[in-house]
């Protein structure tokens, strides 16, 4: 498996910032995150259960525009 973890300048619009994304039939993926790691490891750990009962229930606001 191919990771690739990117620290980058922390903002001021959040305390930590994850981005998370993999490659199309591929277990790689990649993290960049602003924030100290360990309020990153706390937002992940907090956001997946939460993630898992909503996205799963339809609870989201689906913004994607259709495609032509």
């Amino acid at each position: 498996m191919n990771t690739s973890i990117i620290r980058e300048d922390d903002d001021l619009i959040a305390e930590a910032r994850i981005s998370l994304g993999s490659p199309p039939l591929s277990e790689d993926f990649y993290l960049v995150f602003r924030g100290s790691p360990d309020k990153v490891i706390a937002l992940l750990e907090h956001a997946l259960p939460i993630a898992k009962r909503a996205l799963l229930a339809g609870e989201y606001d689906d913004r994607r525009q259709p495609r032509l």
